[in-house]
This record gives C-alpha cells, structure tokens and sequence, in this order.
C-alpha cells in the first residue's frame, strides 16, 4: 500500500494585510518553538548551525522581540565561546576552512544580526574580529590575501595561514563572500580599507563576467579568467563544493556566482561606488539567468531580479517575469504536498537544485509555480490580491514544512529542513518564503497586520 504525502490546502485570505498576519503568526509560532527546544542546547562543531534563525527576519523587522533578540544574543556568544574554547576558532576566525563554508557563520548568521540589531557592539566586533584577516590586517595571521595579484592565495585559509594547493592561486565565486563580508565589515566601521578591497577584488570578477559575451568564468586565476576546470583544481574545489553544478555552461556558471551571493556583492560595490562594471556584471548574469525563470526551483533567479530592481530602480526584467508569470496560475492552487524521501543520484542542473531536496507536488502533481516569482510580480504590478496569493502559497510551503520537517540547525546548507522552505539551501542564496516573499510583501506594501 502507497503511504500518503504529507499534504496541505491552501487557505485563501480575504487580502494581503490578513495573508500577512497570518503567515507572521505561524513563524513567530516557529520561532518561539525553537527557542523553547534549542535554548539549554549547547553548541556543536557545526559551522552552520546558526543559519536557521536567518529565517526568523520578517518577524523581527516587524516586533524587534526582546526574547527573539536575547536568544539571539546567547547563541551568538556560546557558539563564538564553544568554538574558540574548542579551539577550532583563533584570533575570531576559523583555524583552517575553505572559502566557501568558513565565511557562511560570518555572512549570513552576524550579517543577519548586524540588520536586526544594527547598533550592537558583540555583533560589530565579531565581525570586525573576522573580516581583518581578509586583506592581512591583522600581524597575528599569515597573509590571506595577495595584493600584487589581486586575488586570495588559495580556496584554503584560516588563523593558521593558507594551504598549499600546489601553486593554483584558484579563486572561485565561493570568494565571493568573502566581499559580502568586507561590505559588512564596511557597515560597521569608519574604515575604508573593506571597501576598498571588496571593490579591487570585486572588480576583477567583474570585468572577468563582462568581458566575453559568449561565455562566463568559472573562476580566477594569477594567469587569467578560469574557463575550464579539470585535473588539479577540480579535485580541489569538489572536495568541499559537492552542491555546484557541472558549470559546463553559463547558466550552471550564473548560478554558482547567484549562489555565493555574487549579484548581491556587484549590487553593493556599485551603490558604494557608482562603477558602472559592477552593474554590467549583475545584467550579464541576470540575462542569463531570466531564462530559467518558469523552473518552479529558480526562486533564487526571481529573489536577484527583485534585488536589482530595489537597488537600481530599473525595471529591465520585469517582462520576463511577468511573461514567466503568465504561464503559471497562482490563483489555481488548491493544494500542496510533499515527498521528502525522494533520493537523487546527484544534484540537478539548473537553479536552486540539491540533491536532497524534497519533491513538491500541487494538486498531487510536480509543483509548476515558485512563490518567490509570485511575490516579484505582485511588485512589480502592485497587485494586492496576487500579493495576497504569493503570500497564501508561501505559508502554505511553511506550514507544510513544520510538519514533518527538522528545524535545520543541524545542517543550515541542507534542502530538507524548515529552514531550507523559509529562508532557501545552500544554493538558495537566502531565498526562501520568509525572505523572499514574506519580508519583501511586507515592506513594499507597507503590510502591517495588527497585533
């Protein structure tokens, strides 16, 4: 016999501002859960295990609640405290990690608190503590960075130095963030030094993106764009990036730039410094990644074009998504389920792909519509009711997922999780249905539910 999917029915709401209290109250339903079960939990070694409140942003910007914040507190200082009594952390950064999830506690976790709490002094200092390393500010490390190339040393680095990886100097996207966390360390600091490095080093994947129009880096090198990856260098960087795609077209290579939070990065440098190549890269990306907007995974492609729009004020792809839109009825989604024990033999192509990702069925069949593109849209049109839709759909996803899913502070990267529905995976680039449509409804439409 066929054991049934977990399933729900999407509960209409009479407008957006009751679709928005509604969704408000179940995450603060979550949120208040999890404090309950994590708050005499100590730490563990994970890396991630903080990236799980990220989710919590919507609710926060909306109360700033003394309790939320206080856990939030605690958990800050015991997991820096574990770490470095642990000695896993040295002089506020990790001994050793490589690029990609060394960075992840210090972007997304204290890049989280630094906007909740934008005035805190722990958050500013542990931040501070990590992001002089970045560009050898700090004579108690060994050099990271390598100013004569422009480029980090390797994939590789920590308090104790760098690692050899055989001369490669490879710099993946996965170094993108280590440019989000000089912007944050920019935000909390008088000292120009983190933007100046973010925008030298930006500017190199930058005019790297731009500079061929018939294909996109996968990476740098000392020697030049990276085009191919085999030998050497590819066995290096699978090591630890077992979610990247092939990258053996622009579209797996656009994703792995979204995905280390690179259209972000590009955004930023160009509001601080007004350098056009910065907005070039961003276009070149998005005109590609535009093209895989009707995959119902590529909310993280809809979740970009939305921050573009916000920073920019230009409105270049707002046809693409509404002819995305067109092809997909909101309005015709009765129910969802899900199967969360579907197994993959490998991750996907495409955006917002992992392997362990569940499989999301409307009305019993594969899901066709991203909520995060419903949401753009009602943006873009100013359309309350399609907002009110959106918003349905979103908590509908939640709602499910708290059913008969892990929170994730076991593992913030994974697909299958409360986490990975609220705020996106590892390869979600933090969109997910209480980043992406939740928090940005909320503040375009000026939303504010009572209570």
């Amino acid at each position: 016999m066929t054991e049934r999917l977990p399933a729900i029915e999407i509960e209409p709401s009479q407008n957006a501002t009751e679709a928005c209290a509604r969704f408000l109250d179940d995450l603060r339903g979550w949120i208040f859960d999890c404090m309950e079960k994590y708050s005499a939990v100590p730490p563990s070694d994970g890396h991630d295990q903080l990236t799980y409140t990220t989710a919590w942003e919507p609710f926060l910007c909306r109360t700033a609640d003394g309790k939320a914040l206080r856990f939030l507190e605690d958990a800050r200082d015991a997991v820096a405290e574990h770490f470095t009594r642990k000695d896993l952390w040295r002089h506020g950064y990790w001994r050793m990690q490589e690029a990609h999830h060394g960075t992840e506690h210090f972007e997304l976790f204290l890049g989280f608190m630094a906007r909740v709490m934008p005035d805190n002094a722990a958050t500013r200092r542990q931040l501070l503590d990590a992001s002089e390393h970045l560009g050898n500010w700090s004579a108690a490390v060994p050099p990271w960075f390598d100013y004569a190339e422009g480029l980090y040393y390797a994939l590789y680095f920590g308090a104790d130095g760098v690692r050899a990886d055989g001369g490669l100097g490879l710099n993946m996207p996965d170094h993108l963030r280590c440019g989000n966390l000089l912007l944050l360390a920019f935000s909390q600091s008088p000292e120009r030094k983190y933007l100046e490095l973010a925008a030298d080093y930006g500017r190199c994947w930058a005019e790297a993106i731009v500079a061929d129009d018939n294909r996109l880096p996968i990476g740098l090198t000392p020697a030049g764009p990276l085009y191919d990856l085999h030998g050497p260098a590819e066995q290096v960087y699978r090591s630890f990036a077992g979610m990247a795609g092939l990258l053996n077209d622009d579209l797996d290579r656009a994703e792995n730039i979204l995905a280390s939070g690179g259209i972000q990065f590009f955004l930023g440098l160009w509001r601080h410094t007004g350098d056009v190549v910065f907005l070039r890269a961003v276009e070149r990306l998005l005109n590609i990644l535009t093209g895989a907007l009707t995959d119902p995974d590529a909310g993280p492609a809809a979740a970009a074009i939305g921050d573009y729009r916000r920073v920019t004020g230009k409105r270049d792809y707002d046809a693409a998504v509404m002819q995305a839109l067109g092809q997909l009825s909101p309005a015709n989604i009765s129910a969802l389920s899900m199967d969360a024990t579907i197994r993959r033999r490998g991750r996907p192509p495409g955006i917002g792909k992992r392997a362990d990702m569940p499989q999301w069925l409307e009305d019993g069949q594969p899901r066709r519509l991203n909520p995060i593109l419903a949401a753009l849209a009602a943006e873009i049109t100013g359309d309350l009711d399609l907002a009110a839709r959106a918003l349905d759909l979103g908590r509908a996803y939640f709602r499910l997922a708290m059913t008969c899913l892990p929170d994730g502070r076991e593992h913030g990267c994974a697909a299958g999780t409360v986490s990975a529905v609220a705020r996106g995976h590892g390869r979600d680039n933090n969109a997910g249905v209480t980043t992406a449509v939740l928090l940005p409804l909320l503040r375009f439409f000026r939303l504010d539910p009572p209570g």
